[in-house]
This record gives structure tokens, sequence and C-alpha cells, in this order.
């Protein structure tokens, strides 16, 4: 008798601890139905939605849009300081879908604003000092949602949307669900001529010791970043600088990673004046 109770004791024990993973992932489930909490994007020191749901990761370029508009219609860039409407679209079959997506500069700041547009489906979140447009239970119906982004006041070069989308089999856990992460690029329209007489930059690859030599020419005393990018448009660096003085500064930036050969966009960051340069790393 007392052998049997150890024995069922114990099969409690291991119950409890097998599953207590799934039970947080089932909670956590019922938690994101009225929107994620912020974080889950893939962005830079973002999550993902799998971190309550246990489902896959795959790509969501062919699944995933993200189109801007203003009142002449659809727009590829953005005008400092004006308001566009933004629509996401993912592809999926399934009744109950969901979404988190962020906007961010070169230097993996917030860029701009975003506002929800339609309460009743969408909302905004905070997360890392970043405000996030995501779905609340009713949005869940849909494959598509509206909000609204007013560009940052001056021209910060591209910004960067990261996008994770959700596709569930509707059985109301957090498992068996697909994961879709994507990354939507807009350039800015506005000149870069009056930048460009502030900052300028020269990079060259060093081989031998998988470093970048960032040679600086400014007219101003500030702080320097630099964020290097692929041609997806995804970050895969970014070293902050330090000061920088007036005149010429030459910094070198050891590569964390063996990056595969290609081309890459380097984007130079002085007291919120961007500039860009591409570079071949062989």
């Amino acid at each position: 008798m007392i052998v049997a109770l150890v024995a069922g004791s114990i099969a409690l024990v291991s119950f409890h601890k097998n599953n207590s993973a799934e039970i947080k992932k089932f909670t956590n489930y019922h938690k994101s139905t009225s929107g994620s909490p912020g974080g889950k994007t893939g962005a830079p020191g973002d999550g993902t939605c799998t971190d309550c749901h246990s489902g896959n990761i795959q790509n969501g370029a062919a699944i995933n849009t993200v189109t801007f508009a203003d009142l002449g219609g659809q727009v590829t860039s953005y005008t400092p300081g004006q308001t566009y409407a933004v629509n996401v679209t993912m592809a999926s079959n399934s009744t109950k879908n969901g979404f988190e997506i962020v906007a961010l500069t070169p230097s993996n700041t917030q860029a701009g604003t975003v506002a929800a547009v339609d309460a009743v489906n969408t909302k905004t979140v905070s997360f890392g000092g970043k405000t996030r447009i995501t779905h609340k239970t009713a949005g869940t119906a849909f494959t598509s949602w509206s909000f609204a982004w007013t560009a940052p006041a001056t021209n910060v070069g591209n910004v960067t949307f990261y996008l994770a989308t959700n596709e569930t089999n509707n059985q109301s856990n957090g498992t068996g669900d697909v994961i879709y992460t994507s990354q939507h690029v807009i350039g800015s329209t506005a000149s870069i001529s009056e930048v460009q007489e502030h900052i300028g930059f020269v990079a060259a690859y060093n081989a031998e010791n998988a470093s970048i030599q960032v040679s600086i020419n400014t007219k101003e005393n500030g702080d320097a970043a630099i964020n290097i990018v692929d041609v997806n448009g995804k970050s895969v660096q970014f070293e902050q600088l330090g000061k920088v003085s007036s005149g010429e500064n030459t910094r070198t930036v050891k590569l964390d990673n063996e990056l595969p050969k290609g081309m890459y966009v380097l984007h130079l960051n002085v007291n919120n004046n961007f500039t860009s340069k591409k570079i071949y790393i062989y």
C-alpha cells in the first residue's frame, strides 16, 4: 500500500513536471487571444509568438504583406512628419489569426508613432520602450488589419516594419500554430543632401580580421552608431561608435558573426542624422 502511494506520488510529480510548460503555454494562449503582450515581432530585442505558442517559425516573406497609403493612394516611400494608412495582410485560411508589428529606424529605435484606428479589432501595446500594434479578440476573425503611422519628423533613412503573424489551428490552445515573421522596409522621399552636408563616411572591409574600418567626416560633435543591414532589410549587427568630434574620425567595427558573402548596407547615425553606404563582404 505504502509502495503504491509512493509510486503514485512520483508519477504525479513527473506528470506535473512534464506538463508545466504546456500548462504555461495554454495559459499564455488565452491571454494572447486579446492581443500580443508586446515584444513578439522578431525585431532586434524582441522575442516571437513562439514564446506563448508552440508553433513553428516560418519565413513570412510570401505570406505577410504591408502596404502604405496617403490621400493620393498607395506609396512606397514616406515624407517626414506625414501620416499614412498602413494595412497588414496575411495569406491564411484559418478562422483565427493574430499579429504584432513595430516600426524601427536603422539604429533600432522607434520610428515615428502608431495609432489604432479600428478600436474594435486592434490596439496599441508597449514593450521595450516601443509602441506596437496588435490584434484584439474580435480582430482574430480577420486576416487583414489597418492602423495609422506618422513618419518621423526628420529623415531617418529606411524604416523597417517588423511583423509577426500567427495562423492558428483554432483549437483553443497554444499548440499547432504557425508563426510567420517578415520585415518590410519603406524609404524616405526627403532629400538626403542636407544630411550629407553634415556627415559623410567611407567604409572599407578587411577580410583578414573580419572587420570594417569606418572613416567619418562630421561638422558637429556627437554620438555615433552604425547599423549593418542585409539585402532583405534585416539588421545583422548594431554598434555604438561612441563620441565623435567635428572633422575626421576613424572607427573599427569587428564583425560579431561570420556573415555570408554579399552586399550589405551600412547606416551611420550621428546625432539622429542618418546616411548610408553599400559595402561588399567577401
